[in-house]
C-alpha cells in the first residue's frame, strides 16, 4: 500500500515442498512474487525454504525481468528468509480457499486492518497448501474471491496484493 494510512503487508511464501531439498518451483514461486510485491507495495518473505541453498542464484531468472524486482526489495530490506513468523510482520493471515468460521476475514476487513496494524499473509507452496499448525496459528483466513474457489499459487500471488491495494485507494 503507497497510502500512508496504511501500515506495511508481507505476503509470506510458506514451502510445503521439501523442506531440505530445493527445488526449481521455490525459485519460480520467488520469481514470481517479487515484482507483484514490488508493484502493490508489499515486503516479500520465504518461510521454511532450505536455506542453505539459498543464495543470489535466486535472482538469476528470466521471469521478474531477470530478477530485478526481487533486487530491488532485497536492496530496500524488504525481502525476508525467515522460519518462524516474525513480530515486524503484524497479524497473521492464512489466504485459503477454505477459511474457518471464526477465523474469517474479507478483503474489506483486511484493508481496515491494515490502517491499524501491519499484516504478514501466508500462501502455500505446493498441493497441499498451508499445514495445519500455521492455519491454526493465523488469527484470520482470508479468502481473497470471498466464494471459496481455489486459485492456483501462482494466482493468489498475483490476486492478493492486486485486490488489497486497489480496495485499498478505492477506500
Amino acid at each position: 500500500m503507497k497510502n500512508k494510512r496504511f501500515k506495511r503487508a508481507t505476503l509470506i511464501l510458506y514451502n510445503s515442498y521439501d523442506k531440505n531439498r530445493w527445488h526449481e518451483a521455490h525459485k519460480r514461486a520467488i520469481a514470481r512474487a517479487a515484482p507483484v510485491c514490488y508493484a502493490y507495495n508489499f515486503n516479500l518473505a520465504i518461510m521454511d525454504f532450505p536455506i542453505e541453498e539459498i543464495n543470489l542464484n535466486i535472482i538469476n531468472t528470466t521471469i521478474g525481468e531477470s530478477g530485478k524486482y526481487l533486487k530491488v526489495l532485497i536492496e530496500k530490506n524488504r525481502f525476508f528468509v525467515v522460519d518462524k513468523f516474525l513480530p515486524q510482520f503484524g497479524i497473521p493471515i492464512a489466504a485459503t480457499s477454505k477459511p474457518s468460521g471464526k477465523k474469517i476475514i474479507t478483503p474489506k476487513e483486511t484493508i481496515n486492518l491494515l490502517t491499524k496494524k501491519p499484516i504478514g499473509i501466508f500462501v502455500g507452496l505446493g498441493r497441499h497448501g498451508l499445514p495445519k499448525d500455521i492455519m491454526d496459528f493465523c488469527k484470520y483466513h482470508l479468502d481473497i474471491t470471498e466464494k471459496r474457489i481455489s486459485l492456483e499459487t501462482c494466482t493468489a500471488i498475483g490476486c492478493i496484493p492486486a485486490t488489497l491495494y486497489w480496495l485499498g485507494e478505492m477506500l
